[in-house]
C-alpha cells in the first residue's frame, strides 16, 4: 500500500519516520523544495534514520515541503529504480524524462499511494495512440507508468486515476486523491503505520484493533460490550459496539465482522 508523508506544516519525529518505515519496508525516498528547484532521492538505502540525517544536515523546515515516501512493492520489482518519487516532464526529444533515483527538477515529481488496476491499459493505448510515445525502457510499476502517462499529458490527468498521489513541483504542492489523515501536524495518506494499542472483548480476530481516546472510554467500552453482548447475542450473535462503530465510521468505511465466543 506504501505511505506519503506531507510535511509542509512540520518536519516528521524520528519515531513516526521508523514505526513507517516498518509497515512499508521495499525501499524510501523524500523530495523538498530549495532554491527554486525540487531536489529529490529515493533507493533502497533510504530509510528513516537515513532522511533523518539528511533532514538536519539540510536543515530542512516545513518551508520546504517535505515529502516522504516508504514503499510496499504491488507492482514491479524491490530495487532502487522503482523507489518514490518519479520525475515528470519531457526531454528534448519529447519522451518522458528518465527515471533516476535523485537529481532536481524545475518541474517536479510524482509519488504514489495505492493500486493503480488500469495502468498497463493506460500505457498500450498511450502508446499506438500518440504519436512518437513509447514505453519506458527498464522497471515498471503502477506508479511509474502513472507519471510516465502524467509527464506527456498533464498532472491534472492524475485527477483521473481515483488514487492518492501528490505532486511536488517549484510552485508547491499538488494533492489528489481522498482519505489523507492528519498525524501530528502530518497529512499522512494512510495511518496504517501508526502503533494501536490492542483492545478485545470475546476472542475478535487479530485483524481488529482500535484506540480509545482515554482510559474513561476503555471503562464505557467495557460497560457497552456487556450490554450489547447481552441483547445481541441472543439475536444475531453479530454486533459492533459504539466505540467500534465510531473508529470503523473513521477508516472510510472498512468493516469488520466478528463473532463472540
Amino acid at each position: 500500500m506504501c505511505v506519503i508523508l506531507q510535511c509542509d506544516k512540520s518536519i516528521p519525529k524520528k519515531d513516526m519516520l521508523d514505526n513507517a518505515n516498518k509497515k512499508n519496508p521495499h525501499g524510501g525516498g523524500f523530495a523538498y523544495i530549495k532554491d527554486g528547484l525540487v531536489h529529490w532521492e529515493k533507493g533502497m538505502h533510504v530509510n528513516a534514520k537515513y532522511i533523518a540525517k539528511y533532514v538536519k544536515k539540510h536543515k530542512l523546515t516545513a518551508k520546504n515541503k517535505l515529502i516522504v515516501h516508504f514503499r510496499i512493492a504491488t507492482h514491479g520489482e524491490v530495487n532502487n529504480m522503482m523507489c518514490h518519487p518519479f520525475p515528470l516532464g519531457l526531454d528534448k526529444s519529447g519522451q518522458a524524462v528518465k527515471n533516476k533515483t535523485s537529481g532536481t527538477t524545475a518541474i517536479g515529481v510524482m509519488f504514489h499511494n495505492g493500486v493503480w488496476e488500469e495502468y498497463d491499459d493506460f500505457a498500450v493505448k498511450l502508446a499506438f495512440n500518440s504519436h512518437n510515445i513509447r514505453i519506458p525502457d527498464g522497471d515498471m510499476s503502477d506508479s511509474s507508468i502513472m507519471a510516465w502517462c502524467a509527464s506527456h499529458k498533464g498532472v491534472n490527468f492524475l485527477e483521473f486515476t481515483g488514487e492518492k498521489v501528490i505532486v511536488l513541483s517549484p510552485n508547491g504542492i499538488t494533492r489528489f486523491g481522498e482519505g489523507w489523515t492528519d498525524i501530528d501536524n502530518i497529512e499522512c495518506s494512510n495511518d496504517y503505520f501508526v502503533p494501536h494499542e490492542m483492545d478485545y472483548w470475546g476472542s475478535f480476530s487479530d485483524n481488529f484493533s482500535y484506540r480509545p481516546k482515554s482510559v474513561e472510554a476503555v471503562k464505557m467500552s467495557a460497560d457497552d460490550y456487556e450490554d450489547t453482548y447481552t441483547k445481541e447475542h441472543q439475536q444475531s450473535q453479530q454486533f459492533y459496539c459504539q466505540d467500534e462503530l465510531d473508529y470503523l465510521d473513521g477508516i472510510e468505511g472498512k468493516r469488520y465482522e466478528g463473532e463472540p465466543q
